[in-house]
């Protein structure tokens, strides 16, 4: 009869809701009545758990909760409402009880359902197994619709059903009786499981950043290492070997500060006037200076005065430069007047240059004509561009 109960538990468990398993859960003192690898292998037996709350059991009678048995659920529910709020993983199990049954030789012959056999059963004071069983679930799922209404939950649950196996209380008084029908109710709560959210290789209990992007070098808290130490965490750095003390952008790059394509710790003559050639460490070689001058005439306009003064910026703080000036015309009208145009024209370049604080001496000029067109004659556009100042910069090797 008692594997036949088994059996038949486990069977009824099994049509419940998808939360609600069937399992073999234990009170800390119960041990199975025969063996069964079911039960021997329970994870409430042999689970590792941070801790198991157990309650004193409520008892259930036919007009529900005995009141002088409430205090176990009621501190139930307040513990489960804690850990729902703290985020920690937990279980529920319910077991329901009842007082003991017994299949005696009447309820045996209830089968027909005679009035006979019903005024028979009317006189017995025993249950039998499936009275039992039925009333276990019930006392189950009053327990479980109770705790609902308080607004606690009992999202993993698992139910067993012992019927009267295992009578709390003497059976032999009402009193005793009474007090083997109800509810245990046990919390199983987890360990904290080592978990890595952001897979920076720290747990996440030790993780003081614990948003890092996947991938990145993280140091022993799990924050973004800067290994370059140039305040621009790694996983951000576009350039990850910058030398220490060097200024950089938001990127984490070296800073061009004067945009002549030599970033500021290589170039050894900062402050380059835009669109001046510079040779690998940021120094000029050879550019033209954007001047405009009166048509054959070697007048500087107001217009190329901001020229004169950015480039005569740069010569004042790279003072280890000479410059040589030369002129240039297009091809309209003798060429020996455009030479001597040119050669014009270079000076009054000098001269504008001085008058901006040059030293006269790091100057030369010279005029070339028309001899070195860099575009046609032909046209109104290449003839503006052949009419132009050149300055060519040398290191000055004293």
């Amino acid at each position: 009869m008692k594997n036949i109960l088994k059996k038949s538990l486990f069977s009824l468990a099994l049509t419940l809701t998808v939360t609600e398993v069937a399992a073999s859960i234990y009170a800390e003192d119960y041990s199975p009545l025969e063996t069964n690898s079911s039960y021997l292998t329970s994870p409430y037996i042999d689970g590792d758990f941070e801790k198991i709350l157990r309650y004193d059991m409520v008892c259930i009678n036919q007009e529900g909760f005995i009141p002088n048995t409430m205090s176990g659920l009621d501190k139930a529910i307040e513990d489960l409402k804690a850990l729902e709020k703290s985020g920690q993983f937990y279980e529920v199990t319910l077991i329901g009880y009842s007082e003991r049954f017994e299949n005696d030789v009447n309820e045996k012959r209830i089968a027909s359902k005679t009035y006979a056999d019903s005024i028979i059963d009317y006189f017995v004071d025993t249950l039998d197994e499936n009275q039992s069983l039925e009333n276990t679930k019930a006392y189950v799922a009053r327990v479980k619709e109770y705790i609902l209404e308080q607004n606690a939950s009992i999202a993993h649950l698992e139910v067993e059903y012992r019927g009267g196996l295992d009578s709390a209380y003497s059976q032999a008084t009402a009193e005793g009786k009474a007090l083997s029908n109800g509810v245990m109710i046990t919390i199983y709560v987890g360990k904290p499981q080592d978990i890595d959210s952001d897979k920076d290789g720290i747990f996440d209990k030790f993780d003081q950043c614990p948003a890092t992007p996947r991938g990145s070098k993280v140091d022993k808290n799990g924050c973004p290492i800067d290994s370059d130490g140039d305040g621009i965490i790694d996983y951000k750095d576009k350039c990850p070997d910058t030398p220490e003390g060097v200024f950089v952008d938001k990127k984490g790059c070296p800073v061009d500060s004067d945009g002549d394509g030599v970033v500021d710790y290589k170039d050894e003559c900062p402050g380059s006037t835009s669109g001046v050639e510079v040779d690998p460490n940021g120094c000029a070689l050879k550019s033209t200076l954007k001047l405009s001058f009166a048509p054959g005439s070697d007048k500087i306009l107001t217009e190329s005065q901001e020229e004169i003064r950015r480039f005569a910026a740069f010569l004042k703080k790279n003072t280890a430069y000479e410059v040589e000036i030369t002129g240039h015309t297009d091809s309209v009208g003798k060429a020996v007047v455009n030479m001597d145009l040119s050669q014009r024209r270079a000076k009054m370049t000098k001269e504008a240059l001085v008058k901006e604080g040059v030293e006269e001496s790091r100057l030369r000029t010279k005029g070339r004509g028309e001899l070195d067109p860099i575009a046609s004659n032909k046209t109104k556009e290449g003839r503006s561009a052949n009419r132009r100042i050149e300055v060519e910069l040398f290191l000055n090797e004293e």
